[in-house]
């Protein structure tokens, strides 16, 4: 599959380009929309979607450095900002940065996290989905060789490959139907605001974790892919915060208070014991 291009006044412009600035205009517009109808200021709005977005596109590329470093070694410093000549985006690299700038700005801009969070499922499948479109388009990601029916088949790449990026497309489908089921709940039972975004990314690490094994990767680190080191992380944080959120600290406090009492009466006795021999 070849990348798609048209020309427009003498200069090619990808299609997958194209949709990728249509996939952050979704993104905005719907984060916005979200937020608007909890009564966030539409100028912190902004603030939160710009400098995510800036903070995203650097880590975005740092990830492909770090996962293509093999690219870059032995090379001049200014070919990791030249996307033109070398290009390359980590869309997890994206995400991490992204999340990690928002936690931040709504601590500094005093906007409730849980309801960033919670906007995020409804803003961010779409947006993937045309991402995935543009990825598929320009031959991005390639899957592993298939004989299923419905393989595809990529310029440079013997066989017929998995259509990961029609999974994905899938499996946000379904994450977004979940989501759907979940924000009712959410709402019936008056869960706390950000778990269900919590819940998203939960189950998205999840999902992705699982379709990164019939991706062709050339960066192993431990048996498993760059991607799914990156996913680990993320699942693992999001059964920390559900853990917390969901009232776990406090179920286990009577317990670790009773074994912090347990050590602190064994310990009072083992030191007695000690200082009656010294005395002796």
């Amino acid at each position: 599959m070849m990348p798609i291009e048209f020309p427009i006044a003498h200069v090619s412009v990808f299609v997958s380009n194209i949709l990728l600035v249509l996939a952050w205009l979704a993104y905005s517009f719907l984060v916005w929309r979200s937020l608007r109808r909890w009564a966030v200021e539409e100028d912190r709005v902004f603030d939160l979607t710009f400098y995510s977005t800036i903070f995203a596109l650097f880590t975005a590329r740092l990830g492909f450095v770090v996962t293509h470093l093999n690219l870059f070694i032995g090379k001049s410093l200014l070919l990791i900002p030249a996307l033109w000549i070398a290009p390359g985006l980590s869309w997890l690299g994206a995400l991490v940065g992204g999340l990690a700038t928002l936690i931040v700005l709504c601590r500094r801009y005093k906007v409730r996290l849980g309801l960033v969070l919670d906007s995020l499922p409804v803003a961010l499948p779409l947006p993937i989905i045309i991402g995935e479109t543009a990825a598929l388009m320009s031959g991005l990601e390639i899957g592993k060789r298939t004989a299923l029916p419905w393989a595809i088949r990529f310029v440079g790449f013997a066989g017929g490959r998995h259509p990961v990026e029609l999974y994905e497309m899938m499996a946000l489908v379904l994450l977004s139907t979940l989501m759907v089921k979940l924000t009712t709940i959410a709402a019936a039972k008056k869960w706390a605001y950000g778990i269900v975004g919590v819940w998203f990314f939960f189950l998205y690490s999840v999902f992705m974790f699982a379709l990164e094994f019939l991706k062709e990767s050339t960066v192993y680190w431990g048996g498993l892919t760059a991607n799914q080191w990156i996913l680990i992380g993320i699942f693992a944080e999001c059964i920390g915060v559900l853990y917390v959120r969901g009232g776990g600290r406090e179920s286990i406090r009577p317990i670790t208070h009773a074994v912090h009492s347990f050590i602190a009466e064994k310990g009072k006795i083992f030191y007695a014991t000690v200082s009656k021999r010294h005395t002796r």
